[in-house]
């Protein structure tokens, strides 16, 4: 039976710390600490007064803003953005961005996930990036009204004008609030034909704490706290104690997940309404 040592756990609040050009670095999740194979996850704090050059390379990068820094600027596209917490970047490869760290330090979440085959693209361009906000995304929340998500990767997601969030299947991510109480099915996600091994799959919590189950056995999880899921590990969270905050990260974006708990209202998502009596509508994760 699947059990708390099949998973990953890692504490950025105490993991080494190294340097790099702009500031100090943490690897939080990659082949080497977590087993994962499309996905590696950093904390970066830019020194106040640097900036860091991100270029994308072959790669997919996300850049999330963890806190809003002194007067923080993040450079895409030819336009500069406040760096304000819940504010990012998307990167296709060969794309770049700048993050400025002006009045004080900046800390970041950044994801590397190697460019998916076209199978698991399935027709989309792969591209281009984009900068997102919190003000910019679409909330959801879920049938039981105990969780809100905010994705700032993902492709089956629409925009008001009907026109997809994503041009990538190379990330799913995306914020998550559960209220006090909230706590998601009892679940897995397994892999497709066109990603057979499964989706690399990590929470990283920044605010509350929550409580991780895999089978019989529990963990509580503190802010900054890692968790990474292998592919085919069945796994549950919940608030612990109040109110929950986390990132959520699956690469690449193509898997089935199956709902093995009896909750009635399983995986069903709404889209926030845009007026109060408005219909609701679903979100069609397929």
């Amino acid at each position: 039976m699947p059990g708390i040592k099949d998973i990953s756990i890692v504490n950025s609040n105490t993991c080494q710390s190294m340097p790099f050009e702009s500031g100090t670095v943490k690897t939080l999740c990659g082949p080497a600490l977590c087993g994962a194979t499309n996905l590696t996850v950093y904390r970066r704090t830019i020194a106040k007064g640097r900036q860091f050059d991100l270029k994308a390379g072959g790669d997919c990068h996300l850049v999330y803003v963890l806190q809003t820094p002194v007067n923080g600027l993040v450079h895409y596209d030819n336009k500069a953005h406040q760096a304000e917490d819940g504010a990012g970047v998307l990167l296709a490869p060969s794309e770049t961005a700048r993050f400025e760290a002006a009045g004080s330090d900046m800390d970041i979440l950044h994801l590397v996930v190697p460019k998916p085959p076209a199978a698991v693209e399935n027709g989309l361009p792969g591209g281009p990036g984009y900068f997102f906000n919190r003000k910019s995304l679409r909330a959801l929340s879920d049938a039981s009204g105990g969780r809100v998500r905010r994705f700032c990767a993902e492709a089956t997601v629409k925009l008001r004008d009907g026109s997809r969030l994503t041009q990538s299947n190379a990330v799913q991510a995306g914020e998550m609030h559960y209220i006090e109480g909230g706590f998601s099915p009892y679940h897995v996600h397994n892999g497709t034909d066109a990603n057979p091994r499964g989706p690399d799959h990590c929470y990283m919590t920044f605010k509350g704490r929550g409580k991780v189950e895999i089978g019989e056995e529990s963990q509580e999880i503190e802010p900054g706290t890692l968790v990474y899921f292998p592919p085919g590990v069945p796994h549950r969270l919940r608030a612990h104690g109040g109110s929950l905050d986390y990132f959520e990260i699956q690469a690449w974006g193509s898997f089935k997940t199956t709902v093995l708990s009896d909750d009635a209202l399983g995986l069903r998502w709404y889209y926030e309404r845009d007026n109060p009596g408005d219909a609701l509508v679903e979100w069609n994760q397929s």
